[in-house]
């Protein structure tokens, strides 16, 4: 039985990594994630399932049969600040100071420090204005399974045919609470998509070990 402080997005967010608990008591408005993506355990709200790599929002209650989760606790906490994205624009440094990637050269996202948990997942927390796309792409280097879970804010998963904008075919609404299905098929493949912005917002990547 394990739970474990998580300070790679303090002090925007307090996040908590728990592993095989029979039972965690929320009290105040949080994001639950379940990775239970190797043991396939669903995680209890009041009998009602949250199922592996989903998310769900809740307070007041105490959670049940966790496998793996992350907890993102009262994470509406700052929403109030006028401020608060200006400090961690301030704090994290760019996507691309980090990834070196061409696809996000000059893009207005922001990225936390990224951490190993329970040493198959990896994650860390994005920052992105409104409005921007993060790029297109299919391939991930090193090669790893990826879901992605809204934590603040709105926006959207994509997928396209090919590396043209105009191949949009899917696009998948992200509020908070909210991770996507899995994009990638049982060979690993994915179609091009990308990540795109409707208002400020945080968003979480979920890398796990192929």
């Amino acid at each position: 039985m394990s739970i474990q402080v998580m300070d790679f997005a303090s002090p925007f967010f307090d996040v908590k990594y728990i592993e095989n608990e029979k039972e965690y008591y929320i009290d105040k408005l949080s994001i639950v994630i379940n990775l239970s993506f190797k043991n396939q355990e669903c995680i209890f709200v009041k009998n009602i399932p949250v199922l592996p790599l989903k998310g769900t929002i809740v307070k007041n209650i105490a959670i049940t049969n966790i496998d793996r989760a992350i907890i993102v606790e009262d994470y509406e906490r700052n929403v109030k600040d006028p401020d608060f994205f200006k400090r961690i624009k301030s704090t994290w440094p760019s996507l691309y100071e980090t990834s070196g990637l061409e696809r996000h050269k000059g893009i207005p996202y922001y990225r936390s420090p990224k951490v190993k948990i329970g040493g198959d997942v990896s994650v860390n927390f994005c920052y992105a204005e409104p409005n921007a796309p993060s790029g297109k792409h299919k391939d991930h280097i090193p090669d790893f399974d990826e879901v992605h879970a809204q934590i603040l804010g709105f926006g959207k998963m994509q997928k396209f045919t090919t590396e043209e904008t105009s191949t949009l075919y899917q696009e998948v609404i992200m509020a908070p609470g909210i991770v996507h299905d899995k994009f990638y098929d049982e060979s690993g493949s994915y179609p091009w998509h990308q990540y795109h912005s409707i208002t400020d917002c945080i968003y979480m990547p979920i890398e796990m070990d192929r």
